[in-house]
């Protein structure tokens, strides 16, 4: 496993944990700058800079039992091999954790794995989007496992919204209008969807393409017009008391944000997510 970990996570072979990191290095469903591989590892360093304490929460990350797996091995394998052995990994960290899982992707394709591996564990499972792009194409560039086509993946598994949504063909808009619960602009969660998360487990995707990109740069698809992170930070949290099982942060591609900002941000949101969502 990595050497570094992410903040105060501690090795997950020192026995089970309430949450678990891991890590999905692949971006081989990019569609036009890659390099989201390389995020697992950077998030986690860039995780060094910032506190494990939220003043916010008045919580600590080494006040919960938080464990690091390290990253799952998808160097040189094909899509239907990386989405199957993400799938896997996910679900025996369930099964043999009970651990909620919060994944460090990679593009926006590792949450068709991640979505399936936890649907495996927790039947009746919804998927909440937060992404600047509807991806409810049925395939692109020949294969339906592109980022371009996650959230219509999970659409055909179970109940779907996804938030903050600014980009799509004309095609998707229509195929989102009748197989997605919801969809918005806003990141305001519709009646629509509370009602099919109320009691279900829920997993969370988030594209961190759906913030402005010019609060994070270092993205393979930059949508411009989105959210500042404290509002997404805001509406992600707003999901308090839900049962959320699993939660993906995908598309940070490092080396497309010289400032170094990018993966900051994305290990910020993901210490939120953990104290605000999860630990609580």
């Amino acid at each position: 496993m990595n050497e570094v970990r992410f903040l105060e996570a501690r090795p997950v072979d020192e026995g089970p944990a309430a949450v678990v990191i891991q890590g999905a290095p692949y971006d081989g469903g990019v569609s036009y700058r890659s390099g989201a591989r390389s995020a697992p590892a950077e998030v986690r360093v860039a995780s060094d800079s910032i506190e494990s304490y939220s003043h916010r929460f008045g919580r600590d990350l080494i006040d919960i039992d938080l464990a690091d797996a390290g990253d799952i091995d998808l160097a040189g394998v094909d899509a239907e091999t990386a989405i199957d052995r993400i799938a896997r990994a996910t679900a025996r960290l369930h099964e043999d954790l009970g651990a909620a899982v919060i994944t460090f992707g990679g593009d926006h394709s590792i949450s068709i794995g991640t979505s399936r591996g936890l649907g495996k564990v927790h039947p009746g499972l919804v998927h909440v989007v937060l992404d600047a792009h509807m991806d409810m194409r049925p395939s692109y560039d020949g294969s339906d496992l592109s980022h371009a086509c996650g959230t219509r993946h999970m659409a055909m598994a179970g109940p779907t919204c996804v938030l903050g949504v600014r980009s799509g063909s004309r095609e998707e808009y229509a195929d989102a209008d009748k197989m997605l619960t919801a969809w918005s602009e806003s990141l305001e969660v519709p009646d629509a969807m509370r009602a099919e998360m109320r009691g279900a487990p829920v997993f969370v995707s988030v594209d961190m393409d759906v913030l402005d990109p010019s609060i994070l740069p270092g993205t393979g698809n930059p949508e411009p017009g989105g959210p500042t992170y404290r509002e997404l930070r805001e509406a992600l949290l707003a999901l308090e008391g839900a049962r959320i099982v699993g939660i993906d942060f995908v598309e940070v591609a490092p080396a497309l944000d010289s400032s170094g900002l990018s993966p900051i941000v994305a290990a910020e949101l993901a210490r939120d997510a953990i104290l605000g969502l999860i630990a609580g």
